[in-house]
């Protein structure tokens, strides 16, 4: 759960993007907030934390 002021989000935390990657559902997307840390969401969620430093992951893996 992300909990913002008055509002609470339904959310899962991940410790590796990899883990957080095999989690994602449809509808869902990966956030990383200003600490760093790993956060699934709905994506009707995503807009209300946006403005709080909650950064939008690319689900792909990278080919790094």
């Amino acid at each position: 759960m992300i909990k913002i002021d008055d509002m609470q989000i339904p959310a899962e935390r991940y410790n590796d993007i990899e883990e957080a990657r095999e989690a994602l559902q449809k509808d869902e997307v990966i956030v990383k907030d200003n600490e760093g840390i790993l956060w699934i969401v709905d994506n009707e969620n995503y807009p209300k934390i946006e403005g709080f430093g909650y950064d939008r992951v690319d689900p792909s893996p990278s080919n790094e």
